[in-house]
């Protein structure tokens, strides 16, 4: 007698569209289907992404539509983001439907032996765990268990790649090579894999290649991928961006760990360009750029910039100290690598910025202050992400854990490690968001550069001795004190990115930043011994108070100057960095009378309110001709 056939149920779940797992899940069904021709389509039928956790699609549509057949088999892509309500939506499944077959893949499934077990016997809802790439993995298990009745896991123990539970214990087979030929699994894009609900995505993902070469201890995709990429031909790719430009796709994300790395790189965002030009789709691109970057690196970031697709050139620098490089096994990328780039991106007139790990093994205070100092100098704006243990990367091996006295919080953000305290952790997140609203937002950039420039004052030794004098209360900071408490309230921020925002509570300082201007001019006069003359004071404070957002100010503005600060800022915006400025400046008290005039690209909000959204949208500053980042 032949058995009924079992509907196969791919879950996108997830907060927001952002972060739906569609790509992954249109490529394990858009294989199944292949697949289904020959081998699966007397047992099984593939069904539809369902998606759920959003407003428009709430999970209880998805678990009517689970429960609506018998024995279903259900599949979950798991991201450090959806993660938890995978497992939710998972349990409540298993829970009104018994005889489902829970099936989760992605890169917050452990693989580590030990820790993949334990994770099926603390979630025991699941009953496979699937390891590395989920396409062929997951038609062979279909494949194993086609024309069962019920869920008996003991075929599954020839079936490479999983770990599963079958009668009160734990089964690991072995491992299962990567797809050599990544061309043999279907394009979902292309197939048809994505319903009408597509059409509600501005932000979309592309994936060109897969792998990465190297073995980042932080990263889950070096240590899974450690050999060679394996790439998409660029017909595929560009066949794909024709798809997504089709249905008004805003932001396109390539999900490659090192876009610009390979030849066919150069021919795929000459491609994005010209789809952009001509259907005014995408509008952006965001991607991972290569680490050692070269030639083809810079010519990617070239070809997208000019094409309008990427205002900034985005470098992965992490860390630039030596003994941390050497700790996460990330030594074999050079700083000097990034140097080239940063003076190729300077002559094009291309923004830079970068990513900093703040909380890596061997990382100290001092060490982390050195990092923005270094992006400082090389006008590069640094976004900061907090280290975060992922179950899969090498950092989560318990050898490393023991050898480095790792610990991590409720979030699993990194606490402590052998180089630094908990309390050296806060003080670094304090000194970074300290660094993102005067430098990144603009609040103090010009008056620091100055002071660096003319005075020989660090930056981030100012920024420092600030922190420090606020943290200790300092009676002559009142404003500073206030601003640190009130609107840094460091002690209610969480998350892996530090993103700034400020309610109402923020509007007593910039209703009166002229004051806190006057107490950070005296500030430096005391705790540096620079006293500024009269003029060149006004000038840094009227420039700064310029470019910072006014209530009630009509845009555009113009503010009459005593020095000309457009023409001394043109010194560092020709050179690559402040190290390149060896003959040194012209003193800003030399320039005649000048003027500065702000005009903000869209009408100014009426509402102090601000939200850092993602971490390399600044979005605070107002454009000027000074603005280089």
């Amino acid at each position: 007698m032949n058995q009924p056939i079992r509907k196969v149920f791919p879950l996108a779940i997830a907060h927001n569209t952002w972060t739906l797992p569609y790509l992954s899940l249109g490529m394990v069904t858009a294989y199944l289907r292949k697949y289904q021709e020959t081998q699966l389509s007397s047992a099984y039928e593939i069904g539809e992404i369902l998606l759920g956790g959003l407003e428009k699609y709430p999970l209880e549509n998805v678990y009517e539509s689970v429960q609506s057949s018998s024995n279903p088999v259900c599949l979950f892509s798991s991201y450090v983001w959806n993660h938890d309500l995978n497992l939710r939506a998972a349990r409540e499944i298993k829970n009104r439907c018994p005889d489902s077959l829970i099936i989760f893949g992605g890169p917050e499934v452990p693989k580590y032996e030990g820790d993949t077990e334990d994770f099926l016997i603390n979630n025991n809802f699941i009953d496979i765990a699937v390891l590395g790439e989920g396409e062929i993995t997951c038609a062979a298990i279909l494949e194993s268990l086609a024309g069962q009745s019920a869920n008996d896991l003991s075929t599954l123990t020839t079936t490479p790649g999983i770990v599963f539970s079958h009668a009160a214990a734990q089964y690991r087979t072995g491992d299962r090579a990567r797809v050599k030929d990544i061309t043999l699994l279907p394009s979902p894009y292309l197939t048809g894999e994505f319903g009408d609900w597509f059409y509600d995505f501005s932000n979309t993902i592309l994936e060109t290649n897969r792998g990465c070469p190297y073995g980042c201890t932080y990263c889950d995709w070096g240590s899974a991928t450690l050999q060679k990429v394996t790439k998409f031909i660029p017909e595929r790719v560009i066949a794909e961006i024709e798809f997504l430009a089709s249905r008004r796709s805003q932001v396109i994300f390539i999900a490659d760990a090192n876009f610009g790395m390979l030849e066919q790189d150069i021919e795929i965002s000459k491609a994005l360009v010209a789809i952009s030009k001509r259907t005014g789709y995408p509008k952006k691109l965001n991607t991972n750029f290569a680490k050692n970057g070269g030639r083809r690196l810079m010519a990617v970031i070239k070809i997208l910039h000019e094409g309008g697709l990427l205002p900034t050139g985005i470098i992965a620098l992490q860390t630039t100290d030596e003994a941390v490089l050497k700790v996460i096994r990330r030594d074999n990328i050079k700083t000097t690598t990034y140097e080239t780039m940063m003076e190729y991106f300077n002559a094009e007139k291309i923004p830079i910025a970068t990513d900093l790990m703040i909380g890596l093994p061997g990382q100290t205070v001092d060490s982390m202050a050195r990092d923005l100092q270094y992006c400082f100098d090389w006008k590069v704006s640094a976004n900061g992400n907090f280290t975060s243990m992922m179950p899969n990367a090498p950092m989560a091996e318990k050898e490393y854990i023991e050898k480095h006295k790792i610990v991590t919080d409720s979030e699993g953000l990194i606490a402590s490690t052998a180089t630094f305290s908990q309390a050296d952790m806060r003080y670094m997140r304090s000194l970074f968001m300290v660094y993102e609203f005067h430098v990144r937002l603009g609040i103090l950039k010009y008056y620091l550069y100055y002071l660096q420039l003319e005075h020989g004052v660090k930056s981030i030794e100012f920024l420092q001795t600030w922190l420090d004098a606020v943290l200790e209360q300092d009676p002559n900071l009142p404003i500073s004190v206030r601003l640190f408490e009130d609107v840094f309230a460091m002690d209610s921020r969480s998350g892996d990115w530090s993103l700034m925002s400020w309610g109402e509570e923020a509007a007593f300082f910039f209703a009166d930043i002229g004051a806190y201007y006057d107490e950070i001019i005296e500030f430096t006069k005391l705790r540096f011994g620079v006293e500024l003359e009269p003029s060149v004071a006004q000038t840094l404070s009227k420039t700064q108070g310029a470019v910072t957002p006014r209530m009630g100010r009509s845009y555009p503005f113009r503010e009459e100057l005593d020095h000309d600060i457009n023409a001394y800022f043109n010194q560092l915006k020709e050179a690559a960095s402040l190290m390149h400025l060896s003959e040194g400046v012209t003193p800003l008290s030399q320039f005649g009378p000048g003027e500065l005039k702000v005009k903000p690209k869209i009408k100014f909000k009426k509402t102090i309110r601000f939200t850092k959204v993602s971490g390399h949208m600044d979005g605070w500053e107002l454009p000027s001709a000074l603005r280089f980042y």
